[in-house]
Order: structure tokens, then sequence, then C-alpha cells
């Protein structure tokens, strides 16, 4: 089985920037889940902030995809270990599913929100509504195809992991290690 403390090496672990992106955009999307999950569950006098919280961590994932993205294409990931050349066309076709919903569900939501006549309120500053409100029957469809978008998400993200932790305790090959934060270093 394999040792989750151990260290990877600079050649087999993925940089702090790529891992930080990982982590953060991992984490904004089980709260952009969650929150639109349990909406009906707040009060009704949060569903104002329940709302706009869940646009603002859909337009951070939008936005940190992206640079993922960006950051992605001007540094390349380390190598993979050797392997079955099936596995790597599975994990290649996995990451780029994921990609495609990580910016396809926020850019839905963002066309939701604009068609039905919604601004975004960022705290500090809000952006009015770009447009009035279309009628529901005209929006229901696109509200319907970000929730469909939102679980085919958590769906391939559920699979991701599994891979991760199939090849990390089946293969060993040390995908976890890989993507982990790098332990804080003791000083004496």
């Amino acid at each position: 089985m394999a040792d989750l403390s151990a260290t990877p090496t600079a050649a087999t672990a993925y940089d702090a920037v790529a891992r930080k992106l990982h982590w953060s955009i991992a984490a904004l999307i089980l709260v952009a889940f969650g929150l639109g999950l349990t909406v009906d569950v707040f009060p009704h006098s949060w569903e104002y902030a329940v709302v706009e919280t869940h646009k603002v961590v859909g337009i951070a994932i939008l936005v940190l995809v992206l640079a993922r993205l960006g950051w992605r294409l001007t540094h390349r990931p380390p190598k993979m270990p050797d392997g079955p050349a099936i596995l790597a066309l599975a994990a290649r076709i996995g990451h780029v599913a994921l990609y495609l919903v990580m910016l396809i569900v926020p850019i839905i939501g963002l066309v939701y929100a604009v068609r039905r006549g919604q601004g975004f309120d960022f705290g500090l500053f809000a952006v009015p509504a770009f447009q009035a409100a279309e009628p529901r029957a005209a929006t229901r469809p696109i509200r319907e195809w970000h929730e469909w978008a939102a679980y085919a998400l958590i769906a391939l993200a559920c699979l991701h992991a599994l891979a991760a932790f199939g090849n990390h305790f089946v293969r060993t090959d040390d995908p976890l290690r890989r993507m982990l934060p790098e332990a804080p270093r003791r000083s004496l």
C-alpha cells in the first residue's frame, strides 16, 4: 500500500500553484453544489444571500478554472508513471471532460442569471442586471441544464477521486501524493 506521508519528488509532484488551484476549485465546487441543493432549506429571508453566494462562488470557479487552464498550458504537469495506454487515455479523456464541465456549469449559470434579470452582488460592490427578466417558461430549461450539468460535474469529480484512490491503493503509483499540499517543514 502506498505511503501518503512520503514526499514526492519535484519531478513527480504537481507544483504548488497547480495544487492550490486544484483544491480551491474542488472546495468551491462542493460549496456551490451544496448551496444549490440546499437553498430551499434555509429560511426564506436568507434566499437572496444564499443565491448571491452561489452565483459569486460560481464566478470564482469559472475564474479559477480559466487560471488553471492557463497555468496548465504554460507549465507542464509532472510525468505520469508508466502504465497501460488505456489508463492514460482514460485519464486524458476524464480530465478533458472535467475541465469542459467545470467551464460549462458556471457559464450556463451566468446565462440563466442574466436572462432572469438578476444582477451580481459581490458584497463590496454589485453589478446590476444586464436586461429585464425573461419569462420563467423561457428560462426554466436553462436552469435545468445548469442543474443537470452540475450533477454531471459531481459525478465526474467522484469518478476522478475514485480513480485517484484506485491508482493510489491498487496500482500504488501515488497520484494522491502528487496533488496533496506539501507538508509544512519543521524548524528546529
